[in-house]
Formats: C-alpha cells, structure tokens, sequence
C-alpha cells in the first residue's frame, strides 16, 4: 500500500468543504491569523456574511454554525484545531487555502472575460 500524504486533501473533500461559503471565509481568516479567538472568528464570519458589521442575532447565529457545522467539519478533515476559546490552522489549511486563491483567481478572470 502507498504512504499516503498527511499533508494532502483529497479533492472531493476539498470541493465539500468549500463548497460553503462560511467555511470559505473561515480558511480565509485562519490562513491569514494562524490562531483566531472564537469571538473573533465569528465576528469575523459575521462581518462577512452581513457584508458589513454585523448585529448581535447574526453573531449568534454564526456562533451557533460554527460550533454544531462548520469548525467539527473542518477539525474532521484536519484542517483545524479548536477548544472552547480559539481556532487554530493547520498545516492541511494551508493546502486548502492555496486552493481558494486558485479559485478566486480563476473567478476573477471569466468575469473579467
């Protein structure tokens, strides 16, 4: 059997993972920070989400996705690390992340077109 590698993402984890815009924003954040409080993070998710600062019922709500969707999804597929307090990436997130600027770029260039 061939080693696999810890670092790798498989591509239909890859696709189900982002194919939700909150966890899109969430390995945004985590790319750029490293370590992010759970306040943080979800004042951040929020902020996005609302396009704009975000009211207290929206917090609550991401606050809610995060904990019960979001971050045990992303922790499954090693990608984060998180206790009651803070989020941390991983050196998977890194990948996965790699792949969003793809994305992204990619994006940018058909509207372009």
């Amino acid at each position: 059997m061939a080693a696999t590698n810890p670092e790798h993402v498989s591509l239909e984890t890859t696709f189900d993972l982002l194919g939700s815009a909150v966890r899109r924003t969430l390995v945004r954040v985590l790319d750029e920070s490293g370590t992010v409080t759970r306040d943080d993070l979800t004042e951040r998710v929020a902020s996005v989400e609302a396009d704009g600062p975000a009211d207290e019922r929206a917090r609550r709500q991401v606050r809610i996705a995060l904990h019960h969707n979001h971050l045990p999804r992303l922790a499954e597929a090693g990608l984060v690390v998180y206790d009651d307090e803070t989020v941390t990436g991983t050196s998977r997130l890194d990948a996965v992340a790699s792949e969003i600027t793809r994305f992204d770029e990619s994006e940018r260039t058909l509207v372009r077109s």
